[in-house]
């Protein structure tokens, strides 16, 4: 492209950027506090001023910075006529025309090292002075496609300081719930003249306690192994291998369970009708005990609540002071009508 025809394209960009800006001022953007532009970097190498500046735009806006019109520096200076370098005044004025209160700007420039040189500055439009700026040398490696929002977010860390963490949120302590005070028992643990009911129901717990737990232990006796019930069996198969009849035959020295084997279902009923007889009457044995055992506690149960009943009462103040003091009351009718009352009482 020709000079003259760079002119005309020149012209024609800040010609397009004044008018813009021109608007602005016919309908002046209202700024909020802290409003402020991310200025698209300067710099001859364009993919990297490219990516490096969105990552910068993206992480202060992160941050909360931004808000401001999207626009370069050199569309800046180029619109607002300043010199080179440009003026603090001149920059400043650039803002006031976008309506911030903040303006962030740099170049981005390669080295002969290989690596680029970043100036990166911090503008308070209001006053027109540079707050802050960072000069800085990044390797080529630090603006990769992989590495580029890292840097941007380091170099926004430089520029405005550390992301303020999160206040944790300390729950509040948990409410203790008053527990409501045990009302005083009224109960009274002691020997005392205790009504019959509480003495009938003591004699007869105990008594049926003694009557399952003989029953319990008795019917245990028999099906116990080496008990009768159990010789009995053992003799009964010992029997079937020498009586006339071959079919019920059963060995006493099995390992397997003799009441099974004599329950076998053959032909007209069972293997061998006599062992069966003793194996139902174990069944009906070990039926028994299992109840007596379970009566024999319910029953040990209610004895140790009607033991307890006898000793304890209501405490009845009142009596209990007549009590110790020993007091008798008696009264004698007169033949002449009305009664004699009198009584004693220890001190």
């Amino acid at each position: 492209m020709s000079k003259p025809a760079r002119r005309l394209s020149s012209s024609l960009v800040a010609a397009a950027t004044a008018l813009s800006l021109t608007i602005g001022w016919v309908n002046p953007v209202v700024a909020a506090p802290g409003k402020a532009s991310v200025l698209t970097l300067e710099g001859d190498d364009p993919a990297k001023v490219q990516a490096l500046s969105k990552a910068l735009q993206s992480e202060f806006a992160a941050r909360g910075v931004g808000g401001g019109r999207d626009m370069s520096l050199a569309e800046l200076k180029l619109t607002m006529g300043c010199d080179e370098p440009p003026s603090a005044a001149c920059l400043a004025s650039g803002g006031k025309t976008l309506g911030v209160d903040q303006m962030l700007y740099g170049s981005l420039t390669k080295t002969k090292s290989g690596g680029y040189a970043l100036i990166l500055s911090q503008m308070d439009v209001g006053t027109s002075s540079v707050q802050k700026t960072v000069n800085t040398e990044l390797g080529a490696d630090a603006l990769s496609d992989a590495a580029v929002q890292a840097t941007a977010k380091d170099l926004v860390t430089q520029m405005i300081g550390p992301e303020k963490k999160a206040e944790p949120v300390v729950a509040p302590p948990p409410k203790v719930e008053e527990q409501p005070k045990p009302a005083e028992s009224k109960l009274v643990w002691g020997k005392y003249d205790a009504p019959k009911w509480k003495k009938a129901g003591l004699a007869a717990s105990a008594a049926l306690t003694v009557v399952s737990l003989g029953v319990a232990i008795g019917t245990y006796m028999a099906i116990r192994p080496g008990g009768k019930l159990k010789k009995d069996l053992v003799q009964a198969a010992k029997d079937s291998e020498t009586d006339s009849s071959g079919s019920n035959d059963i060995s006493p020295y099995t390992d397997k369970d003799l009441c099974d084997l004599a329950r076998e279902q053959v032909s007209g009923g069972v293997k061998n009708g006599e062992m069966t007889k003793i194996c139902n009457k174990a069944d009906g044995l070990a039926s028994a005990a299992t109840a007596g055992f379970i009566a024999t506690g319910i029953f040990a149960a209610s004895t140790l609540v009607f033991t307890t009943l006898l000793f304890v009462h209501k405490d009845k103040p009142g009596v209990a002071k007549l009590q110790k003091h020993g007091l008798t009351l008696g009264a004698m009718p007169l033949r002449s009508g009305g009664a004699i009352v009198g009584g004693v009482v220890r001190f």
